[in-house]
């Protein structure tokens, strides 16, 4: 297995895979142009895995300057519990560690049954802070789960 600095031109597998998870509401910030995007400031921390050419897995990190923020791990059906997970998670949390993060978050839907990966992971849950958001263009995010 190979883990690569994610590339653009892996987008229709990367949504392809991402789109197989139960629970991961796709939105207007996973087109094509938000990606380049995101990939533009945050390259060094978004990682593919490939095994035999296909693509099996990838996470996205980004950085503010001031904290990490883990995006999109999603791994191959076929290889989940085979470390495929933590290889991708160890690049992102490494790149971040190079790069002066101290610390990272992810969100995640609390019926999400990774939750217990992560927590394997060195990962904790926190109780004392809560997420808000606030949708901020109509119809570029629809499909978001705006209840939660």
């Amino acid at each position: 297995m190979d883990i690569v600095t994610m590339k653009k031109n892996d987008y229709k597998e990367l949504m392809a895979l991402w789109s197989c998870f139960p629970g991961n509401t796709m939105t207007g910030a996973d087109s094509m142009e938000d990606l380049e995007k995101f990939l533009s400031m945050n390259a060094d921390y978004c990682f593919s895995a490939f095994e035999d050419e296909r693509l099996v897995g990838s996470v996205m990190a980004g950085s503010d300057g001031r904290r990490g923020y883990i995006y999109h791990l999603a791994v191959d059906e076929s290889l989940q519990g085979k470390g495929t997970g933590g290889k991708l998670m160890d690049a992102a949390e490494n790149a971040l560690k190079d790069a002066g993060i101290e610390k990272a978050h992810l969100f995640i839907y609390t019926n999400n049954t990774a939750i217990e990966f992560y927590e394997k992971a060195g990962w904790h849950k926190r109780s004392d802070i809560a997420v808000m958001s606030k949708v901020l263009i109509g119809d570029k995010y629809m499909g978001t789960r705006i209840e939660e």
